[in-house]
């Protein structure tokens, strides 16, 4: 190596690799310089945090002013209008559990309901009390920024599908009338405000996802939109229901919707539930190399656990995560094959490797047909997944599990060998980049040690 080779500054390459000098220790010092907030910044492609809060802040205080001039200077059913009040708080105070860690409250049909049958300002306001007197008693006193700013997103979202609701009622026809006096385009504004309120329930939990690493917003519009449609479109028809026998029959008769709601709560955490189980039975598995001594103890989380980190760093979904992270608990349980095989028949240990042996565990698994993939790994990948977006997410996780399960190696030590710094470890794996290691695993995994710090 030259003297000018060693005096080369950190680069990026036209193709997007590391170069030869790549330093990390000094990336991720300056890194973790920043404040958390600082580290955070900006979801990728959106504004700053602190300039999205402030017109947050300006549009939420601007609906709350007109709304309230609006709704309280006007005639008002207070019998109505406290009994919509305190069945959304009821339902405001529980949750659908959807895949992923993400909720629907469902808060979200009474507030269907109200939007159909109050004036737009009052129906507003059944939220702002409503999710005050929630975001009061859920939280006991601990209420931080990003539950005010979710409920902030929250009335944008609602204040859009009341004025999106009257805006339509008003321009559509309003003949011919149904039984109970309203018109079938009613039904069709209240669809079409439902959807406007859905992209800001969308808007919110791209916010909360966002806080878990540098992510671009196209990764997790889809994921969500998947994991949450049907539930949401579940709760606005009990909504519409409950509006319409609440204009039709009366007060009373509208609670029959209440148990409906719960029963669906209780359906999707049920299978959210199992979801869960299939995680605990997967880290259970995950431990049994290390409990026979094959394994060191807790490598199998701690590869896991930054597996998930590296791969939402680089965009990916979060169910694409999950089978990620459920492919690297499971990347070890080839270390009993090895085993037998070394015994047995040596000459097919090259073949039966250590990752793949995971497979015969989770093969059968529909479920976990991607972890699958990536732990049998990059050989034949075309010939075995047809779908090119799937095949791009085995070869991604392939190449994470790769590099943290090396990565965790160096940092530990072995036999033989002293543990290595986060920074030399990385360094070292730096010199077979390309090779034996993927560049931009390299580069997720240095920012995301370095915001952990």
């Amino acid at each position: 190596m030259t003297k000018a080779d060693k005096e080369a500054p950190e680069v990026l390459d036209t193709a997007g690799e590391l170069s030869p000098s790549t330093d990390f220790s000094s990336e991720a010092e300056e890194i973790s310089r920043r404040s958390p907030r600082e580290r955070r910044g900006k979801v990728k492609g959106s504004a700053p945090v602190g300039v999205v809060f402030f017109v947050l802040i300006a549009i939420a205080a601007a609906i709350i002013v007109f709304s309230g001039i609006y709704a309280w200077g006007s005639k008002i059913d207070y019998g109505k209008f406290f009994f919509l009040l305190v069945v959304f708080i009821l339902a405001d105070h529980f949750d659908l559990k959807l895949k992923d860690g993400a909720t629907m409250s469902l808060g979200v049909a009474p507030l269907v309901g109200a939007i159909f049958c109050l004036p737009w300002a009052q129906a507003i306001w059944v939220f702002i009390l409503g999710a005050l007197v929630t975001l009061i008693t859920r939280k006991f006193g601990e209420v931080k920024w990003d539950d005010v700013l979710v409920r902030l997103i929250s009335l944008i979202g609602v204040a859009a599908m009341a004025g999106v609701f009257y805006a339509l009622k008003e321009a559509l026809p309003a003949k011919p009338l149904w039984s109970g006096g309203y018109s079938p385009y009613q039904l069709l504004s209240l669809i079409i405000a439902a959807a406007v309120y859905f992209l800001m329930y969308v808007t919110k939990e791209i916010y909360l996802l966002s806080d878990k690493g540098q992510i671009p917003i196209r990764a997790y519009f889809k994921s969500v939109v998947m994991n949450s449609w049907v539930p949401y479109l579940e709760l606005c028809f009990l909504g519409a229901l409950f509006g319409l026998i609440f204009t039709c029959i009366g007060i009373w008769h509208s609670l029959i919707v209440l148990p409906m709601l719960f029963v669906l709560m209780y359906a999707y955490n049920m299978v959210t539930q199992a979801d869960e189980y299939l995680m605990e039975t997967v880290r259970v598995l995950s431990a049994i190399p290390e409990r026979v001594g094959l394994v060191d103890e807790g490598h199998a989380g701690r590869v896991a656990e930054l597996s998930g980190k590296v791969a939402r760093e680089l965009g990916l979904s979060p169910d694409e995560v999950k089978q990620i992270v459920h492919a690297a608990y499971l990347h070890d349980m080839g270390a009993i094959r090895k085993q037998a095989v070394e015994a047995s028949q040596p000459e097919l240990l090259e073949a039966e490797g250590v990752v793949s042996g995971g497979v015969d565990i989770v093969g059968g698994v529909d479920y976990l047909e991607i972890a699958a993939e990536i732990l049998r790994g990059r050989e034949g990948l075309g010939d075995r997944v047809a779908s090119l977006s799937r095949r791009k997410v085995v070869d991604t996780g392939v190449g994470i599990i790769r590099v943290v399960n090396d990565f965790d190696k160096l940092v530990r030590g072995s036999e033989g060998r002293e543990p290595l710094s986060e920074a030399e470890a990385l360094t070292e794996m730096n010199l077979e980049r390309g090779v034996k290691y993927d560049s931009k695993v390299l580069r997720a995994i240095a920012r995301v040690l370095a915001r952990t710090r």
